[in-house]
């Protein structure tokens, strides 16, 4: 199989990219067929150079792309002319829209216990009223427990001073 993938250049702690074509068993670094062009992620916006044309060739022939690689086609444009050439092919780039899935799967995971709990609140009462328990009458001689947001807070020990 045939990926697109980066090959890390540049020096340690300051990465460069190119983006080749490469065959699968080919180590990160090792041999590849074609550069199709370079990504640098330190400049603001990130600076991304690319044969568009070739890429769009590779990925007609059956090139896969990294998800990484995926992206920056997409902001290239390159995926888009992919898609129109070859519609059944979108299926396999879902991952491109994670950004977006779990942020909408984090909103519906905590709207719907709220909605349950509000359905529940509301159709509590109509389905079976509950029987309210005899409340025991305290007798005069017991005392009423305090509660801790009653209790006044005991001030802190004063650090002892030294004599010099």
């Amino acid at each position: 199989m045939v990926k697109i993938r980066l090959r890390r250049m540049g020096n340690k702690h300051r990465p460069f990219y190119r983006i080749v074509v490469a065959k699968s068993a080919a180590g990160r670094n090792g041999s590849f067929i074609e550069v199709l062009g370079t990504y640098n992620p330190l400049t603001r916006p990130s600076t991304i150079a690319l044969k568009g044309d070739r890429a769009l060739e590779w990925l007609m022939s059956g090139a896969q792309p990294t998800e990484t690689v995926a992206v920056i086609l997409k902001r290239e444009g390159v995926l888009e002319s992919f898609f129109e050439a070859r519609p059944a092919a979108r299926k396999d780039y879902k991952f491109l829209d994670k950004r977006v899935a779990p942020t909408a799967a984090a909103a519906v995971a905590v709207a719907a216990p709220v909605e349950e709990a509000s359905a529940a609140a509301e159709t509590a009462p109509a389905e079976a009223p509950v029987a309210e328990a005899p409340v025991a009458e305290a007798t005069a001689t017991e005392a009423p427990a305090e509660s801790p947001a009653e209790t006044p807070a005991e001030p802190a020990p004063a650090a002892p001073e030294e004599t010099a």
